[in-house]
């Protein structure tokens, strides 16, 4: 369920404390959905935007700047980290921003940031240590493009504190900056958002992609989430910075292509992966890649997630 930030006013940040500053009675009068975090699309920071209290008004017609991260962090975690994208929230937990991104679904415009934050430290020093099954919980919190005033274009709707775990050592996907996210949305009116990422294993770099699932109508699900991650498909390989040109092991490069199918009985499509590209034959080979190769995804009702078929 979505936990409502409280309304504080004092020095730090003034423009983001004035516009919390009616927040206080709308939101304790209103329901509010779980929603998406805003900040600017691949991690960038945007500029700094006043966020009006929660209500129902018209879109503006001009396409305004989003809330920055700094202000999203602030609307989770409700400690004021005066501006920064990174900053311990309790116990020695730290919250990040990680992606955002506008969308607009059944005529709303939709602003989501996400981020992300580390475990709780309770443990003497070295006890609470990353390692290779240390995750880190996704969190958002959603706007809407439907103020009045001008000032104040972008409407909070509500906030999640866990949305999913993701990454490893302590840390998610690093966010891949030169592809963009992928929307697909479903017959029940669900936006299903890949949002492009990047890691390394054993010195090769693997592409891939987040999917999560926003969903307007959370009411009427199960999970009662708004935003829920579902996983990741990976959709590239390079060995560059590992292979040495060839000299210590056949040099390999793919790249993936998304699609998206209908399965019958579900509102979540299969995601297919089509490769270009090489991939190695064997211990001293490479060959191209082709259509036998592609990658089928689908949708795990037990895991809540897509696992490869």
């Amino acid at each position: 369920m979505t936990i409502l930030p409280e309304t504080r006013l004092g020095p730090a940040r003034p423009r983001l404390r004035a516009a919390l500053a009616g927040l206080l009675v709308s939101v304790l009068a209103s329901a509010c959905s779980p929603s998406t975090s805003t900040a600017s699309p691949q991690g960038a920071p945007a500029p700094r935007q006043d966020v009006a209290p929660m209500q129902s008004s018209p879109t503006p017609a001009a396409v305004a700047t989003p809330p920055d991260a700094g202000s999203v962090l602030y609307f989770i975690y409700q400690v004021d980290g005066d501006g920064a994208t990174s900053y311990e929230v309790a116990n020695g937990s730290v919250a990040t921003f990680w992606f955002g991104h506008a969308f607009e679904l059944a005529g709303t415009r939709y602003y989501t940031g996400l981020a992300w934050n580390t475990p709780n430290k309770y443990g003497k020093p070295g006890e609470d240590d990353a390692g290779p099954e240390t995750q880190v919980t996704l969190t958002e919190a959603t706007f809407t493009l439907t103020g009045t005033n001008p000032a104040r274009p972008w409407v909070f709707k509500g906030m999640e504190r866990d949305i999913g775990h993701i990454g490893a050592y302590g840390n998610p996907p690093a966010i891949d900056s030169k592809r963009k996210p992928i929307e697909h949305r479903t017959p029940a009116g669900k936006l299903l958002l890949a949002v492009p990422s990047t890691s390394v294993d054993a010195g090769s770099s693997i592409d891939g992609y987040e999917i999560l699932l926003f969903n307007p109508d959370y009411a009427q699900d199960n999970d009662d989430r708004v935003w829920a991650y579902l996983g990741s498909v990976t959709t590239g390989e390079d060995n560059a910075a590992a292979c040495d040109d060839g000299q210590v092991t056949p040099c390999i490069s793919s790249t993936g292509q998304l699609g998206f199918t209908a399965v019958a009985g579900s509102d979540l499509p299969a995601i297919s992966v089509t490769y270009t590209g090489t991939t190695f034959a064997g211990p001293d080979a490479t060959r191209p890649l082709g259509a036998q190769d592609t990658t089928q995804y689908g949708y795990d009702a037990a895991a809540k997630a897509y696992v490869k078929k």
